[in-house]
């Protein structure tokens, strides 16, 4: 235990900032990985799409059939490595979620303290106007019954 007060916070503080920035690094990486393998497969699913003008290649029906297997096995691999980067991004997903719940009770706390005083300004306001609307329509009702006190009685005297 440390003489300065406040010391064993700020160690676990700082400690717990550099977890958080590690985790958060990792989450970045898993990211820049994943979106780097669907672009270079699909790039390369494209690519090996493309018809070769060559026709000397398509001269035999085995060296046609060979490549033929060759670029669809390709592509099958390709299209499997595209379904794991996204199924990875959908992990990361999760996980950051999870990271958002389980480490920023911060920022939780405002967000639903900034709502709620949001939700009471308005309905304050609204308070306000009804109140501004009732008085109104109270002083138009208090208008008229005097207009119609003062005019319709006094014909029939």
């Amino acid at each position: 235990m440390s003489g300065v007060p406040g010391g064993p916070s700020k160690k676990s503080s700082s400690r717990t900032m550099a977890t958080k920035k590690l985790i958060i690094d990792e989450f970045k990486r898993r990211l820049r990985d994943n979106i780097k393998s669907l672009n270079d497969n699909f790039f390369h699913i494209i690519q090996a799409a493309k018809v070769s003008p060559d026709d000397n290649a398509y001269k035999n029906q085995t060296g046609k059939m060979a490549e033929f297997y060759t670029t669809k096995n390709e592509m099958a691999v390709r299209a499997q490595l595209m379904v794991r980067a996204s199924d990875e991004l959908l992990r990361l997903t999760t996980d950051l979620k999870e990271f958002l719940i389980l480490h920023d009770f911060h920022f939780l706390t405002h967000n639903i303290k900034s709502a709620e005083a949001q939700c009471e300004d308005e309905l304050r306001k609204q308070s306000q106007f009804h109140q501004a609307i009732d008085s109104d329509v109270s002083n138009m009702l208090l208008d008229l019954e005097r207009e119609i006190g003062e005019n319709f009685y006094l014909r029939h005297t």
